[in-house]
Order: structure tokens, then sequence, then C-alpha cells
């Protein structure tokens, strides 16, 4: 009976240490874009000698439609946009050209300039944290005021730096840390990193989504993927020592992890591709907006911590009805999705007429969200978008 029990312990503890294993693997291949996990899988067939190689099911040269595929967006064009929505001032537009001007390789202005009353709306501009003087402004760009993460690095940055967390919790109050420097740890202390990009990288759809009818098919694409299978005949092979013995079974493993990483990396992106089109149906459809959908809410699903699944989605796309789109693209934070509405409601307003909060909230509600009055003044204050009456007088100046 002991026997028995320390078998099927030990065959319980090796089944768990190889879905560890295979997981952690598909999880490492799921972060490769699908060029370089390419180029790495290339490589791992040839040195696993149980591999074999399917020509015939494998393309030589990757077929991408570049023509259908625009360049990513730089940091520079991706500010510039932001500074020509938010400035119709020719003057306002040239003092914040010359601002970005000054942005260093960290997103960071260098070196920081006068007090310029621009800053302040520039500071809001995506991604977070970018025009900042300095790492710790950089940090508090990213946190809410009300935030335990805040007061840390509002009043504590230089213990912070030097782990003094003792120090930091008898000036803060703060009795558990965690949370804060977990927050902490989510932030980007280099911004202009997130638009940094590997020049004339292949950019190669992961997912096919389209729609047949009424229904929606979300398919996995691994045809540039090489094709490989482990030999049947490894099991017949009769090593005439340990050590080709040893190595017989390292090789026979390390083809068994491969092959089902795969497998699980395939149904990971599947899983992630089927609840964004659960999520943003009627905007792949180009019917509605893009909806409420953050990556903690995806991570959730796919049972993947954030900080994996937002390394996973870098560089991923899906050929869709939209055409080409990022795969983080489909992702939006209530709050943002709730701001480009309030935006676009007051961009088609009569200026002579302009909406108050109260109207704003029941234009809103006609299109689903319900937002709180409170809320809508909150939202127009971080847009920097002025009240009714100050937007009125604003037109008559204008037309003036």
């Amino acid at each position: 009976m002991g026997g028995f029990m320390k078998t099927t312990l030990r065959q319980s503890l090796h089944g768990r240490l190889t879905m560890t294993v295979s997981l952690g693997q598909a999880l490492a291949m799921l972060e490769l874009p699908q060029a370089e996990l390419s180029s790495w899988l290339m490589s791992e067939i040839e040195n696993n000698p149980l591999l074999e190689f399917d020509a015939a099911r494998s393309r030589s040269l990757p077929l991408v439609d570049y023509s259908r595929i625009e360049a990513p967006e730089t940091l520079y064009d991706h500010l510039m946009r932001q500074i020509r929505e938010r400035f119709s001032n020719p003057d306002e537009q040239s003092q914040a050209i010359g601002l970005l001007e000054h942005l260093d390789e960290r997103g960071f202005l260098s070196p920081p300039p006068p007090d310029c009353p621009l800053l302040s709306i520039l500071q809001t501009f995506d991604p977070p944290g970018i025009f900042a003087r300095d790492l710790r402004e950089c940090l508090l760009l990213q946190l809410t005021p009300d935030s335990s993460a805040y007061q840390v690095v509002s009043r504590c940055f230089k213990d912070l730096l030097h782990g003094r967390f003792g120090t930091i919790q008898k000036k803060t109050g703060i009795r558990d840390l965690g949370f804060a420097i977990q927050a902490l740890a989510r932030l980007n202390c280099r911004p202009a990193d997130l638009f940094r990009q590997e020049p004339n990288a292949p950019v190669i759809a992961d997912l096919s989504i389209s729609k047949i009818g009424k229904t929606w098919l979300v398919e996995s694409n691994d045809e540039e993927l090489p094709k490989f299978h482990l030999r049947s005949d490894y099991l017949s092979l009769s090593p005439t020592s340990s050590e080709e013995k040893a190595s017989l079974r390292t090789w026979a493993t390390a083809g068994k992890w491969l092959l089902r990483s795969l497998k699980r990396r395939k149904s990971i992106l599947l899983d992630i591709g089927v609840f964004l089109v659960r999520k943003q149906a009627a905007y792949l459809d180009q019917k509605g907006d893009l909806q409420p959908l953050s990556i903690q809410e995806l991570a959730q699903h796919v049972h993947l911590h954030e900080s994996t699944l937002s390394r996973a989605l870098a560089g991923k796309y899906a050929q869709t009805p939209r055409g080409f789109l990022p795969l983080r693209s489909l992702l939006s934070a209530p709050s943002e999705t709730a701001k480009l509405a309030l935006q676009k409601l007051i961009a088609q307003e009569d200026k002579k007429l302009p909406l108050s909060d109260a109207e704003i909230v029941v234009q809103l509600q006609k299109t689903g969200r319900t937002l709180a009055r409170r809320t809508v003044a909150k939202y127009r204050a971080e847009l920097k978008i002025g009240s009714a009456s100050r937007r009125k007088y604003q037109a008559c100046l204008d037309s003036s």
C-alpha cells in the first residue's frame, strides 16, 4: 500500500512539473513575435536530432502582405497628432512642438524648461508619464493623487530609491506597503520605450478574425512557423552507453515539451482572440465604438499575470474586418472610452449653444454610457475642456 501511494505521488508530482515547465515555455514562446519565434524554433529543431523538419508543410519564406501593414507610429508622430488635436491656436501649437523637440530618449524633458502653462496639458498625453521633468514626476503622472503609491513617491521618493521602507511607513503612516510597491512596480520609468521599434522587423498576423454571416471566426495563424515532428523511430534506438541513454532521454523530453508548448501557445492566443471578439464585436464589425476592456479583465479571463499578458500582447497583430490591428488596440479602459465619447460629443455640439454637463449626461446615456454629472465635470477638467459658459464665451471671441 505504501509503495502504491509513493508511486502515485511521484507520478502526480511529475505530471505537475511537466505541466509547469510546459506552461512556462509556452508563455515564453507567447511573448515572442512570430518572426522571432520562427527563427528560435528552427534553431531548436537543428539542435535536437530527434526532431524532424517537415519541409513539405513549411514555407521557406514568410508570406506577409506588406502593402497592407502601416509602419508603426513613432513616438514623435503619436505626440504630434495629440498636439494638433488638442491645440487649435498656432502659437500654442508652436510652443508645444518646441517642448516636444526637447524630449530625450526616455521621454523626459531635457533640460527641464522653465514653467510653461502648456506643460500640464502635455503631461496628460499618451503614453502616461510623458513630458515629465524627472523620474519622480514621471511616476506621479501615472498615479492618482489619492493612492498610497502616490503618497510614497511624493513624500518619500529618496527613501524609496534607497529601500528605506521602515522610514516610509513612519512618514506616511501606511501600514501595509505591499499594495503601493506592487502599483509602483507596474509603472513605466521610460515612457518612450513603449514606442521603441526594431527597424524593418517583419510583422505577421497571429490571429485571423472574420465574420461569416452572423458567426465570428477566430483562427490562429501559425503557417509561417516551421513544421516538425518527433521521429517515430526514436523508441527503437538502442543507446550503447549511459551517456547516450541520458542524451536520448533529454532530447525526447525537450522535443515533447516543445510540441506541447506550441500547442498551448496556440490555445492561449485563440482564447485571447475569442474574448476580444466577444467584447469588441461591434467595433470589429465597424458598427460601434470600442468598448471598455482593461488588461486586468483580459488577464483574469485567460488566467495570466497582467505583466505577462502585457508582454505577450506586444508585437501581436490580427487580420480583422477593420484591417490589420495590434491586439493591444482592442483594449480600452472605461474612463478612456468615456473621455473619447465626451470629446466627440463636445466637438459636434452647437458652438453657440454648448451642452451643459447635465445635457452631456443625457446624451451619453443614449449611447449606453451612464456617467454622473460630477464625473463628466471631472473628465472635462482632465481633458482641459471648459464649462458650457466658458465654451460659449470662447465661441463668441472666435467669431468676433
